[in-house]
């Protein structure tokens, strides 16, 4: 463990990081344009984004793994092949010009394997990068960054869609993950997180992650709160490219929209970096999902660019206050040789929610009422408030009870 904020690791990690975030901001725009432009559908869009999920279900099994064997191996691995599929998917549409749907939808469910692996590392290897008392301002800095990187990504995806093609974008992060891949040698990380003389159980060890979950009433209703709240987020995300060529806002519209959730976001780090340890994570959770519910039901009650915009803004900052605190609350209360497998079973949970939610949703985006979907994401956030605020309260109830023994 590292006793300062600013070592080399840690400045490797946050400068590759973003702009990792600044490819993926360019490719997550340009793809959704690609298969627009293609298809004409936002079923076709969901599905897409389906396969990209589908993969998380494996997750907690790729968070056995990245528990027992050195961190470097998943998040290098995982940054090539997600910057060699990248790359051919983008090559072929500079190509073609056209792409075929099934050859998109077969690079996004490899990319979304790689992610059930890195994902587990990444959240892992922060803890082992700087001391204890540093690390909510080490999350606090890495969200700042990334989402700064993003919003300078999208906002330079949406004039090369404009301007070019998708497929410049695609490229561009495909050249991302790349770089990502050559950065990490440079980082120092645990050569092996838990060292066993057992042999590998899966199941076992598996088991032995949920178990530890089970202990906190806020750990084992996160993955709750988490599948709850990206099952709305889907479908709101399959929609915002359609609607924004309905207003005729076009792919610029978009972008500015995922720009200004962008700075929301970038805020929200930033003002967690300024605050560090002073308030308590859970508190912040709790504003941050109240204050998405808001948003999301102005965009419902009125739907055009002028309300969206600002809105996007709000939003993002509250997925700030919501997603960055979770993570460091994670981290704190979870002992470093767990938290691949309770970030997988997290990420696992919560991503389930988004490729079912697409799946049964998708014959129905077309029929709907676009904003028909941004009141459900409210309610959604709503409950989850709801759910979260019952956690802290009987968590603390908990800690009164164990005190008096």
């Amino acid at each position: 463990m590292t006793s300062a904020l600013w070592n080399r690791s840690f400045i490797i990690w946050l400068v590759g990081a973003a702009q990792s975030q600044f490819g993926t901001a360019l490719a997550g725009l340009a793809l959704s344009f690609l298969v627009l432009h293609q298809t004409g559908s936002a079923q076709q869009m969901a599905l897409t984004l389906a396969c990209t999920l589908i993969p998380n279900l494996l997750m907690p099994f790729a968070g056995v793994l990245v528990d027992r064997f050195p961190l470097k191996w998943p998040l290098i691995g995982a940054d090539l092949l997600r910057g060699a599929l990248q790359l051919t998917v983008g090559g072929l549409a500079l190509a073609w010009g056209d792409v075929p749907l099934w050859v998109v939808n077969v690079a996004a469910l490899l990319t979304g394997l790689a992610g059930t692996f890195a994902s587990p590392a990444s959240g892992a290897a922060v803890p082992t990068l700087v001391a204890p008392e540093a690390l909510a301002r080490a999350n606090g800095l890495l969200s700042s960054a990334s989402r700064g990187a993003w919003l300078l990504g999208t906002l330079c995806g949406g004039w090369i869609v404009a301007q070019w093609s998708p497929a410049v974008a695609i490229i561009g992060d495909g050249l991302s993950f790349l770089l990502m891949a050559a950065l990490m040698g440079w980082v120092r990380l645990p050569r092996q997180v838990e060292s066993r003389e057992a042999p590998l159980d899966f199941w076992g060890d598996l088991r032995g992650g949920i178990q530890l979950m089970s202990r906190s009433h806020m750990l084992i209703l996160t993955p709750v709160v988490a599948l709850l709240l990206n099952a709305s987020l889907a479908p709101v995300t399959a929609i915002l490219p359609k609607l924004f060529e309905r207003l005729g806002a076009q792919a610029t519209g978009y972008a500015t929209f995922l720009a200004l959730e962008s700075l929301g976001m970038l805020s929200a780090g930033m003002l967690l970096v300024a605050v560090g340890n002073r308030f308590a994570p859970q508190k912040i959770i709790t504003a941050g999902l109240l204050l998405t519910a808001g948003a999301y039901a102005v965009m419902w009650s009125c739907p055009v660019a002028g309300v969206l915009w600002p809105s996007a803004a709000v939003l993002g900052f509250g997925f700030g206050l919501g997603n960055i605190p979770f993570q460091t609350l994670l981290q704190q209360l979870v002992p470093q040789h767990f938290l691949g497998r309770v970030f997988s079973v997290l990420g696992m949970v919560s991503s389930v929610g988004m490729p079912l939610s697409l799946l049964l949703v998708s014959p129905w985006l077309d029929r709907l009422p676009l904003a028909l979907w941004f009141g459900v994401a409210a309610l959604a956030q709503g409950v989850g408030g709801l759910i979260w605020l019952w956690a802290m309260r009987a968590e603390g109830r908990k800690q009164e009870r164990a005190a008096l023994i």
